[in-house]
């Protein structure tokens, strides 16, 4: 992996002075936009951060990722990015620079390898303006200030690409296995959400070999045996552990790595099925049909984190299709159809995936939206003396500059000013874009205009995600928009509180300081010091106890575990001293759930005394 990495970096050409003045510019930006205010976001999404803290108490917990360093129960992702950030916090301490410093900097990385790939590629232009549009892009940034795990899968995709890319051009099979390697990486970190890339990769690894079989099967080979290795290693360890003495998979069904993969981070994504939790959330917030379709991610719940410039990359896409045989060089014409093909491929998915998706799932389209925007703009500078080329190029910048226009004027937030300027800027450049003028310093003022009607407004979108504080599973780009059923204003109300168990699953409950006292003098005889639910809310307490907390039912109290006996056998060991109890989440416990189970059976067997808004029974 590091010898993939060194040779991302090395270029035959040499870099001019405006070449890397604009790169330290867009560098410089990007670790601006990741790292500045990056305590902000406290614990951020608390899921995880309480799992990194578990790591960092019993090595068991560390390995299968559990929520808690009693072992009751495990996240719903493999562990991969939380050893990473695991690392990270034995160096700076549990805290928001622990725990948010390394996506941060995994999101500079990543803007600094879409550089080198589109300037090793294709040219200095490519690389500049794919890594601009990368560091830009509001969803890129909010996830890079998160310490959910889609940074180090960007990074690792992206990775991969390098990897394929090089063993077709190399012809050496050590390439490959970097590839298989990267992508069994990729797999670790979020599962079955990695192979978004895999067309891409097979488009570079298949069509570069293209007539020579026993070299396409050679370099398919090396790349697939390492790739099932290290995809799967962590699942057959969890699989061959007595599952007495590993954390149960939070997630699954029945307890199993393999089912939480190919089931709920699977085809329940994929598939539409109705969920039953989402099924409380009150009507107005709820459309009775699905969203998915064509338009799904420019619509009032998606369009803030990565549709800015989705106009400007489905034009790349045809001006890719158009010009692909001109480009100088069989690698840079398989980078650029491997481009077009990721973001198709994440397009579609996204667009028509089940109604189980969330908004920053869009993350996965921030690189190839990169890759496939600067190879457009390279196209259009080698070509455009060319009617059609020029035609494109101009009705994807004034596509984009409408649809930035439409997304900052359905956002309470913005000025309407800036949405003038947007889109006046890009009619401007497109009509120049259309027709070829006689002067170079037109077309250099048409490129200026462009740059503006596409980079301001998701810049200003990405400078809000960093000034403004975000936590829980959901975090959101942007401002809230004028759409009454929007997603931003259901979690703007579940902040408040409204629904109060929706925002217990959301987000949380914060601990009152008597709660908090009242654990941290718990016995350390008990292996818990508390059961909750949810799993936000268990979270928030053991971060805010320093105390192993259970979280019953698992991240959406939904999980059948702990079993009501299983959890009665613990509390006659003695190893629960407390449980939780905040009657709100009784609205969103399913009928007959473990969950509910063991919260009717504390209630019916034991006195409880009021803290706050929440009752505590003491069990041991």
């Amino acid at each position: 992996m590091a010898a993939l990495a060194e040779s991302a970096v090395h270029s035959d050409r040499r870099f001019g002075s405006l070449e890397r003045a604009g790169l330290a510019i867009i560098l410089a930006a990007s670790a601006f936009l990741n790292i500045w205010n990056l305590p902000a976001n406290g614990w951020a999404n608390a899921y995880y951060s309480a799992a990194v803290q578990a790591g960092l108490h019993d090595p068991v917990s560390f390995f299968f990722g559990s929520s808690d360093w009693g072992n009751a129960i495990s996240v719903d992702k493999p562990p991969l990015s939380l050893w990473l950030i695991g690392l990270s916090v034995r160096v700076f301490g549990l805290n928001s620079w622990g725990l948010l410093l390394p996506q941060a900097l995994l999101g500079v990385a990543t803007t600094a390898l879409v550089f080198v790939m589109g300037r090793r590629y294709l040219s200095p232009v490519a690389g500049l303006v794919g890594a601009a549009v990368f560091a830009t892009t509001p969803i890129v940034v909010l996830m890079s200030r998160y310490n959910n795990p889609d940074p180090l899968m960007m990074f690792l995709l992206l990775l991969a690409l390098a990897g394929a890319l090089r063993a077709v051009d190399t012809g050496r099979a050590r390439w490959a296995v970097a590839v298989g390697v990267a992508l069994g990486l990729a797999i670790l970190t979020k599962q079955l959400q990695a192979l978004l890339v895999a067309p891409a990769l097979a488009t570079v690894l298949i069509a570069g070999a293209w007539g020579r079989a026993r070299e396409m099967l050679r370099l398919a080979t090396s790349a697939a045996l390492p790739f099932v290795v290290t995809a799967a290693s962590w699942f057959a360890i969890v699989e061959l552990t007595p599952k007495d003495q590993r954390p149960y998979m939070g997630g699954s069904t029945t307890n199993s790595a393999i089912e939480l993969t190919f089931g709920y981070n699977g085809m329940q994504r994929i598939v539409s099925q109705d969920d039953p939790v989402a099924m409380l959330i009150p009507s107005q917030y709820r459309d009775v049909a699905s969203d998915a379709g064509f338009l799904r991610l420019i619509n009032a719940n998606y369009a803030q984190e990565a549709a800015w410039l989705l106009p400007a990359a489905c034009a790349g896409v045809i001006l890719l299709a158009l010009a692909i045989r001109r480009v100088q060089g069989r690698i840079a014409q398989l980078f650029a159809a491997a481009a077009g093909v990721w973001l198709i491929t994440a397009f579609a998915t996204l667009s028509f995936m089940g109604d189980q998706i969330h908004t920053y799932y869009t993350a996965s389209l921030g690189v190839p939206i990169a890759l496939v925007v600067g190879a457009a703009v390279h196209i259009l500078v080698a070509q455009d003396h060319k009617p059609l080329i020029r035609v494109i190029a101009g009705l994807g910048v004034l596509a984009t500059a409408l649809t930035s226009a439409g997304i900052l004027l359905s956002v309470a937030l913005w000025p309407r000013w800036l949405a003038w300027l947007v889109l006046g800027s890009g009619l401007a450049a497109s009509i120049v874009t259309l027709v070829k003028p006689p002067w170079k310093s037109v077309d250099r003022l048409a490129a200026c205009l462009a740059a503006l009607s596409l980079l301001a407004a998701p810049l200003a979108t990405s400078f809000v995600n960093a000034v403004t504080p975000h936590q829980g599973s959901n975090p959101l780009s942007g401002g809230v928009t004028a759409r009454e059923g929007s997603i931003s204003r259901f979690l703007a109300d579940v902040g408040r509180g409204d629904p109060r168990w929706a925002r217990d699953i959301a987000m949380g409950a914060d601990p009152s300081e008597n709660l908090v006292q009242t654990l941290k003098n718990s016995s350390e005889s008990c292996r818990w010091a508390a059961a909750t639910l949810p799993s936000q809310s268990a979270a928030k307490l053991q971060l805010a106890t320093g105390r192993p907390v259970m979280a019953v039912g698992g991240f959406s109290a939904v999980d059948p575990w702990p079993t009501l006996d299983v959890f009665k056998a613990w509390v006659a060991d003695g190893k629960i001293c407390y449980f939780i109890d905040d009657p709100s989440m009784d609205t969103a416990l399913l009928h007959d759930s473990p969950a509910r189970q063991v919260t009717g059976w504390v209630r019916s067997v034991y006195s409880g005394t009021d803290v706050g808004d929440i009752r505590v029974y003491r069990l041991s």
